[in-house]
């Protein structure tokens, strides 16, 4: 290695010792001329080719234990580099700001496959229980006769709770590639939001949850991505209707739209169990499920989670505010298209 080290050395030095001799020589032909060969050159040629020695000795040191110590480093990266001048110094920095951006980049891939790990064992989880329901529900309607319509209703529930399972953890994978899926566009809010609370239909009957769409502009038009924005609310009344179950009383949603130059703000609001004031704060980290998670079955703590990305990739703002055992408040804030 040392051998391969000088002849680099070298041949980075051609330059520099072509020039040094070619000076010489020029000088020795210069006094030979001007003093007919009676000057005195060659001691001063001595001392200048001693100190040329001197100092690629020394540039020859540092060279070598600067390469040194960068071979090192590729097979064990956390070598300090010896640099002896400014310029291996400014070499040093840079790998080691390429170096530190590498390993940032690696914690980042590994804890975006630790969370997606993490979130698919839990979705797979999740999802066994609407197997299992089914499963119970077949079997109890083949020993019992039971009325087969009713079994039926019971299946098609839990199928819609698994078609949700999957919608959602599409979402959190295409979210991704967002910025090749997106395209914004005007979409009339108010018939985004018609559309989504009618796919909602079975399941607002089935909780004994009924909406309550207030009065709004005719045309309530904002800057979003149709698609995107409808998975981000279709979300959010989902989380509405399942923390509002109603065994005995029916309970509402009550939807709003407000709409001024400035913005466009979607109101949706619940009487369900609400979220505990020490949850609020992290309730759109990933994987939280908090207090009310912990009762229910089908929490992945994913859903607030994927409507935070989305609403900070479309640009819009949500905010939320409950109030335990009063409901919640979801508050999305869009640019107006007027």
């Amino acid at each position: 290695m040392t051998r391969k080290l000088f002849f680099s050395f070298i041949k980075d030095k051609t330059s520099f010792i072509f020039l040094y001799f070619a000076n010489s020589i020029f000088l020795i032909v210069f006094f030979e001329l001007s003093t007919n060969g009676r000057s005195e050159i060659i001691y001063p040629l001595f001392i200048s080719l001693f100190f040329f020695i001197l100092l690629l000795t020394n540039d020859w040191f540092k060279y070598k234990s600067f390469n040194e110590s960068l071979i090192k480093s590729t097979v064990n990266p956390h070598i300090e580099l010896q640099a002896n001048t400014y310029e291996q110094t400014a070499v040093s920095d840079t790998i080691r700001a390429i170096h530190s951006g590498y390993l940032t980049s690696i914690d980042n891939l590994k804890l975006d496959l630790q969370n997606r790990k993490h979130f698919i064992s839990q979705w797979i989880h999740n999802m066994k229980t609407p197997v299992s329901v089914i499963d119970l529900i077949i079997q109890k309607s083949l020993s019992e006769n039971d009325n087969p319509e009713d079994a039926i209703k019971n299946i098609k529930m839990e199928n819609e709770k698994l078609f949700n399972g999957l919608e959602q953890v599409l979402s959190y994978l295409r979210l991704e590639e967002f910025s090749t899926d997106y395209e914004p566009e005007v979409v009339d809010l108010a018939v985004l939001m018609k559309n989504v609370i009618n796919n909602r239909k079975t399941q607002f009957i089935y909780s004994n949850v009924f909406p309550r769409f207030g009065t709004s502009p005719e045309k309530v038009l904002v800057l979003t991505d149709h698609k995107w924005n409808e998975i981000l609310v279709d979300q959010i009344l989902s989380n509405a209707i399942k923390y509002s179950f109603a065994e005995d009383k029916p309970k509402n949603i009550y939807i709003n739209l407000k709409q001024d130059i400035a913005a466009t703000i979607l109101t949706i609001r619940d009487e369900g169990i609400g979220i505990p004031p020490y949850d609020l704060d992290r309730i759109f980290e990933p994987f939280f499920t908090g207090e009310n998670g912990r009762k229910s079955r089908n929490s992945t703590g994913i859903g607030l989670y994927i409507c935070s990305l989305i609403a900070e990739k479309l640009g819009h703002k949500i905010e939320i505010q409950s109030s335990e055992g009063y409901g919640t408040t979801v508050t999305i804030s869009y640019l107006s298209k007027m």
